[in-house]
């Protein structure tokens, strides 16, 4: 029934914490508004002595814990099959193939228009958790897609985007809306995604 823009947190210029697009669009001096681009915001529209307010940039294609914690903590009321959920990975992501290749069943790849996946089946509660252990170190693949069996609502994070989107009914999308955990904007399938959009 309706959509969500959930931006993901840039890393505070201190190491310490997160900082939110709106925080940075407020020290460059450009808009928050439904279709703004981090590439966008990040410019200041004047010279600023003012420090930048982050040091590493959001997550691309990637959903961090920060959002995948309150936003399945939030979901799991919005679905009658918790535990049993859907879940798309990128074929692409670092160490993926690898991953899957531990996994001791056939796991089956979906192909999308320019994209291919590995779809699993798993419980909600696991996609915060961290589905696949790096062991590199860095930063564990989140789904690219996911949505319960139920199909309640349903999440997309593209490889090339610095937010995920959430469709759902529209009493979830409001719930979503209003978690001042997350900093997100309501959105339409029409609205662009694209750098040129702000």
């Amino acid at each position: 029934e309706e959509y969500a823009r959930v931006f993901h947190p840039a890393e505070d210029n201190k190491g310490r914490g997160t900082v939110r697009w709106s925080e940075v669009a407020a020290w460059s001096g450009r808009s928050v508004h439904t279709e703004m681009q981090w590439e966008a915001i990040r410019q200041p529209v004047c010279p600023s002595l003012a420090p930048k307010p982050w040091r590493t940039e959001p997550l691309l294609g990637r959903c961090p814990r920060e959002v995948l914690i309150p936003l399945t903590e939030l979901l799991s009321v919005h679905t009658t099959t918790p535990q049993r959920c859907w879940v798309c990975f990128w074929e692409g992501f670092a160490g993926i193939n690898e991953a899957i290749q531990r996994i001791n069943e056939v796991v089956p790849r979906i192909q999308l228009p320019d994209r291919a996946y590995y779809l699993l089946n798993i419980p909600l509660d696991k996609i915060a958790k961290g589905v696949f252990i790096n062991k590199y170190g860095l930063e564990p693949p989140s789904p690219s897609l996911w949505w319960p069996d139920d199909r309640a609502w349903c999440i997309a994070t593209e490889i090339d985007f610095r937010w995920t989107y959430v469709g759902g009914s529209q009493v979830c999308i409001h719930e979503l809306l209003a978690d001042t955990r997350l900093e997100d904007l309501a959105t339409k399938p029409e609205h662009r995604g694209d750098y040129a959009s702000d």
